[in-house]
């Protein structure tokens, strides 16, 4: 008999047990839950056990990893939208992190960057910009989100932890593919329809999705997909690919400046003398040489004082006398523009100014976009 036949005759006899007229009517036992398709009793039993779909978890546990959520929210009455996409690969030391908000039909956010190397990659407006990180820290996107979840824990952060034990007493309708190890669950609740995706001989619960009184786009409340390099799917799940793979050995990337836009903490005026000073927040984890940038004093529409970093400080006299002191102090990682850096400007002119950064490997101002 030919391994077509021998296949189809398999799959036949597994979706027999549970879904054709005339087959056994019983609920058949599930040992540690591995019979295929599951039983409804023994995906509640499942649902109990693990509790919660926690991506923090799922993290620790494997090496490559994409989870994307979509969830809506509301806002005084208005609707939105927030997409998380999260991907990372321990062993090139490569992370992605895609975000996109949407309110009332307005898109409010949206970006997406992969770095952990020294190549970076942006994007906000549609093309994918080169950036670079000289001394790269890599950390686990999925331990940092948490991180700075749990530091600002009134902000937007990726839902990823959803308790999946309240569908514990749901009935399943279970379908799949038996050779991929494949499996979709469908149980309502109410006016809900929720779907489970299970992965594995032993199943794994690895996608949700959640639909509010339909099944159309609009209808959807909240879905979680996971993969890794096992699960069918795969990693680079979501609509691009890694442009390290396109990008890396291209001239034809535009490149992206700096991330860093001045904002100082302390300003006063006495005497005639206005001083103005600032450091680079711990936010700023892609740092660039030094000797690559410029910081100016920008007034009337130009620039009437520049220093670049790595010379530490310079003085410049205008023709009308005014004078500005321009000062770097390199208190982080040496040689880097890093967190710790301190700057300031001493001047006294009177005309209003702004301090703005300008890369030279760019050539681009770090504030182009604003």
């Amino acid at each position: 008999m030919r391994a077509p036949v021998i296949r189809s005759i398999f799959i036949s006899f597994l979706l027999c047990l549970t879904f054709v007229p005339g087959c056994l009517e019983f609920e058949r036992p599930c040992p540690e839950n591995t019979c295929f398709p599951l039983t409804s009793s023994a995906l509640n039993s499942i649902l109990e056990q693990q509790g919660e779909l926690d991506a923090l978890i799922l993290a620790e546990e494997f090496a490559k990893l994409n989870v994307r959520t979509v969830s809506k929210f509301s806002d005084d009455g208005i609707e939105g939208e927030m997409v998380w996409e999260v991907e990372k690969d321990d062993e090139k030391n490569r992370r992605l992190v895609r975000n996109t908000v949407w309110v009332g039909g307005v898109q409010v956010v949206g970006y997406e960057i992969w770095d952990g190397g020294h190549q970076t990659f942006t994007r906000t407006l549609g093309q994918w910009m080169l950036g670079r990180d000289a001394d790269p820290v890599y950390e686990d996107p999925f331990a940092e989100l948490a991180r700075l979840a749990t530091l600002n824990p009134e902000g937007r952060w990726p839902p990823f932890r959803y308790d999946i034990s309240q569908f514990s007493g749901l009935s399943w309708t279970i379908t799949g593919d038996a050779m991929e190890s494949y499996q979709i669950a469908h149980g309502k609740r109410e006016s809900d329809d929720i779907y489970l995706e299970l992965q594995g001989i032993t199943p794994e619960i690895v996608g949700i999705s959640i639909f509010s009184g339909g099944l159309d786009d609009s209808n959807l409340v909240f879905e979680m997909k996971i993969a890794n390099e096992d699960w069918q799917g795969g990693l680079e799940s979501g609509t691009s690919a890694d442009p390290h793979e396109t990008f890396a050995n291209s001239q034809e990337s535009p490149k992206s400046p700096v991330p860093f836009i001045p904002i100082p903490q302390y300003q006063e005026s006495h005497g005639g003398i206005t001083s103005v000073i600032g450091t680079v927040p711990s936010g700023m984890v892609h740092e660039a040489p030094l000797s690559e940038i410029e910081m100016h004093s920008f007034s009337g529409g130009g620039s009437v004082a520049s220093l670049t970093l790595s010379l530490g400080e310079t003085n410049v006299t205008s023709g009308d006398g005014s004078w500005w002191h321009l000062s770097w102090v390199d208190a982080g990682r040496p040689g880097l523009l890093s967190n710790l850096d301190t700057y300031s400007i001493r001047t006294n002119s009177t005309s209003v100014f702004d301090i703005r950064i300008y890369d030279n490997w760019a050539q681009a101002w770090s504030d182009r976009e604003l």
